[in-house]
């Protein structure tokens, strides 16, 4: 009871969940398979920023050749872009080919915005989601602040210029990848 009334209260404020998500010891290693199987859908060579770094596990199942930004809401070593995805400004992160978020839009107050910034800097996402579909109870206990079915999500990565070109289930979440139409095509 007490998560769910301090997810209202941040999801109201849109304030991020800093002391959970500082300590690494409430990282499960059990996200880990997650993390790779993303990997799987990222192309060699890519100029990889993964939000919601972490444990720094994704870069030692990259492809070969690409390149790797940590970016999480506290510093998680050199390279670190430290970045509150609830913020009320988002810095300008570069120029990536691809952007990580494994287990991390669930707790974004702002998706479309977040989406509109990276538009402009990213080919592709790759990210895992909890859609409503496979996971509709107790979102607010487990610290989420948004609701998306799969279909809401499709439409708000399309209304930021992003397509999907693959997804596929994992456990009760979605993984996908979603190429950016926009930056492709100018």
């Amino acid at each position: 009871m007490l998560q769910t009334i301090a997810t209202l209260i941040r999801k109201y404020l849109g304030r991020s969940d800093y002391a959970t998500w500082s300590d690494l010891g409430r990282h499960s290693a059990k996200w880990d398979t997650r993390t790779r199987e993303l990997a799987l859908l990222i192309s060699e060579g890519s100029s990889v920023i993964e939000f919601g770094a972490g444990r720094l596990v994704l870069p030692s199942a990259l492809p070969e050749g690409c390149s790797y930004t940590p970016s999480d809401l506290v510093d998680r070593g050199p390279g670190t872009i430290v970045c509150d995805l609830n913020g009320p400004a988002l810095p300008d992160f570069g120029r990536y080919s691809t952007a990580v978020f494994s287990g991390v839009l669930e707790y974004v107050n702002d998706v479309p915005r977040l989406l509109g910034h990276l538009a402009k800097s990213v080919d592709a996402i790759v990210c895992s989601y909890a859609v409503t579909d496979l996971s509709p109870r107790e979102r607010l206990r487990k610290g989420w602040v948004n609701d998306y079915s799969r279909t809401q999500l499709m439409a708000i990565f399309a209304s930021s210029g992003f397509e999907c070109s693959h997804e596929h289930t994992w456990k009760s979440q979605m993984l996908f990848r979603f190429e950016n139409t926009a930056l492709s095509s100018g």
